[in-house]
């Protein structure tokens, strides 16, 4: 189809291309080169910032197999047959002009044809999910080849007639769970994308005519009304819609039907990303930088609010795909300086609250996929433009022992009840039992937000677990555990720390820490990459109680004082399940007030210090004589 190759390229400009990633992405364009150079001696490690999988070690390859095993870790082998790197020849071909690049992209092609003889879904080689990648690649790479000439035909039909047989083989070996799953997503884009340009050439209809059928289903069924993928996972939210908009930019006529999707998917990725440029890592996830794909995302659905602060270019891969005429496009919006975003995504049950000074990230929601973890009622903070509370990331998929431990609770920022977390990992994609979530619910007044979520949990007791945070702008986080279990028990609540915190007693960074209990402090590990692992802390308290526990931990900007009030109804009786506490600097004296149960016995009405309120959840601004009702 070579009229809709002649739109792709209408506007494409090698001297561009070379000055703008010489000019502009200097930086990303030598990590390219290292990976060429250790490519022309089959040394392969993967670092690129999407990598499902990074492998941050190099491995050599001599002579080359495709089904070479490294690390006891079959991701290895798997990133290796995605052959996702090969896109760096093209661009080392377009800024250097070598033609050793294409000849050395050819050899790994043409040799991956040539070994790869069976297709299994079980194969290392030529899993469907790898397969979809490896071809969606190729698609990129043939239409660069073609453009400039630098294929022989029965180069062309060779890769022709390996596409086919790839894209049949996906088809012939589709389940119906793809369809819940980037799985699907990743198998069923490719094979629309590659009949789009080459119908004429490859017998693919078929498939093709199923894909986008199949495509509408998995768009309606795995991503939720809020926008975010069901899996639980940004990484893999990121990878869906990284998939979903490139194929709006090769097939254009699609960005009309996707484009409200792909804006509620790019503002979580935006919502996700914090004060360091970089995802939490939630999930199956790593810290990976957003601005590359916000840039784009930018662009294509012309929105200038998710223009990345951090760097306002197109990153080398994305300028292949638009073009001189979108680079241009993109100069002329303008990042948006942004003062505080929040953002509620109710069907996942996670909470984004984006300020000037902080990043906050709280999750109680529905069980996703196997990629989900044990993370029911954490949070994350970002301060002043450091990570403080983390989530612990994934570190492997193989089945070892930190593998389950970062899947569990104890990775995460939360409550453990008598030294048993809520779940029960099974194995690396597996739960025996898994924490219910029952509600997640936010509110906005002004600077106040109050967020509120619960679970049920069944080990090895059935417990309930409420857990309410309340953050005022200026840096104050209180949060409040309710835990109800019938019996003596023993509470751990556990906040885990970024590797770079700097603490000291009742102190991490900036931020002080108050508590009735006193904090103590235990060893972990994080991973803020796949393959990485690095030693890191977490505060603990443990406290013993009988039936029910109310417990609170108030996180403040060390210039506050803090002073706790005693709450009574009108008629004198003191509320035993209520908290006030009274926050003090130069600028501002407020009074939060908490009540965890209803009031139904005596007056309705309660007071604090001579101040009178009614609510579950009041902030009083004593300079201003003003009250925040978060909760009625």
């Amino acid at each position: 189809m070579k009229q809709e190759r002649t739109i792709f390229f209408e506007d494409f400009d090698i001297e561009y291309y070379r000055h703008y990633i010489l000019r502009y992405q200097k930086e990303e364009y030598s990590r390219i080169q290292h990976s060429l150079e250790r490519m022309f001696s089959h040394y392969f490690l993967f670092d690129g910032n999407w990598d499902m999988e990074p492998c941050p070690r190099k491995h050599q390859i001599q002579p080359m197999n495709w089904e070479v095993l490294f690390e006891e870790d079959p991701e290895w082998t798997y990133m290796l047959n995605r052959q996702e790197y090969l896109l760096n020849f093209v661009i080392g071909y377009l800024v250097e002009g070598d033609m050793r690049y294409i000849q050395k992209l050819k050899f790994f092609i043409f040799d991956w044809i040539e070994q790869v003889q069976e297709f299994s879904p079980q194969s290392l080689t030529t899993r469907t999910l790898d397969t979809g990648i490896r071809c969606f690649t190729w698609l990129k790479i043939l239409l660069f080849l073609l453009e400039l000439d630098l294929l022989e035909e029965k180069e062309l039909q060779i890769i022709y007639r390996s596409l086919e047989t790839q894209i049949h083989f996906m088809r012939r070996c589709y389940r119906d769970k793809y369809t819940l799953s980037n799985w699907g997503i990743l198998q069923t884009i490719p094979m629309i994308a590659i009949y789009h340009f080459f119908s004429e050439q490859l017998d693919i209809e078929e498939e093709y005519l199923f894909a986008i059928e199949e495509l509408q289903q998995q768009v309606q069924i795995q991503i939720l009304e809020d926008g975010t993928q069901f899996e639980q996972s940004i990484l893999y939210h990121v990878e869906v819609y990284k998939a979903l908009l490139e194929l709006c930019i090769l097939l254009p006529e699609l960005k009309h039907k996707y484009a409200t999707l792909l804006g509620k998917m790019a503002t979580y990725i935006q919502m996700m990303t914090g004060l360091d440029g970089k995802t939490i890592a939630f999930g199956d996830s790593d810290c990976t930088d957003t601005w590359d794909i916000l840039n784009l995302s930018a662009l294509v659905l012309e929105d200038e609010q998710l223009l990345s602060l951090k760097n306002p270019y197109l990153d080398p891969y994305s300028l292949l795909l638009v073009g001189r005429k979108g680079a241009d496009r993109l100069a002329t919006l303008k990042a948006q300086k942004q003062g505080t975003r929040t953002a509620f995504f109710k069907d996942s049950g996670q909470v984004c609250i984006q300020t000037p000074r902080s990043h906050f990230f709280f999750k109680n929601g529905p069980m996703g996929s196997a990629h989900t973890h044990s993370d029911q009622n954490s949070f994350c903070l970002q301060d002043q433009g450091k990570s403080i509370f983390v989530d612990s990331g994934r570190y492997t998929y193989r089945e070892i022992g930190e593998r389950s431990v970062l899947k569990s609770a104890w990775s995460h920022t939360g409550c453990i009840l008598d030294e048993t977390p809520p779940e029960i990992v099974s194995g690396s994609w597996d739960y025996e039992n898994y924490p219910q979530s029952l509600f997640c619910d936010y509110q906005r007044v002004s600077d106040a937000h109050y967020v509120e979520g619960s679970y049920l949990a069944s080990n090895p007791f059935t417990y309930l677990h409420t857990r309410k945070i309340i953050m005022l702008e200026e840096g104050v986080w209180l949060v409040i555990d309710d835990i109800r279990c019938a019996g003596d028990h023993k509470l751990r609540t556990q906040f885990i720390l970024d590797s770079q915190v700097i603490y000291s007693p009742s102190q991490v960074n900036n931020l002080k820490l108050w508590s009735k209990i006193p904090l103590e402090l235990e060893k972990t590990f994080i991973s803020k990459k796949y393959n990485e692992l690095e030693e890191s802390s977490k505060l603990v308290k443990i406290q013993k109680f009988s039936d029910r526990i109310i417990d609170a931990t108030l996180i403040t900007d060390q210039s506050f004082t803090v002073k706790y009030h005693k709450v009574y109804q009108t008629d004198g009786s003191q509320l035993p399940n209520a908290l006030a506490i009274e926050i003090e600097n130069d600028c501002t004296t407020k009074l939060i007030l908490v009540l965890n149960d209803d009031i139904y016995k005596g007056e309705k009405l309660c007071v604090v210090n001579g101040i009178k309120t009614r609510g579950k959840c009041v902030i009083y601004d004593k300079k201003t004589c003003t009250k925040i009702r978060l909760k009625s």
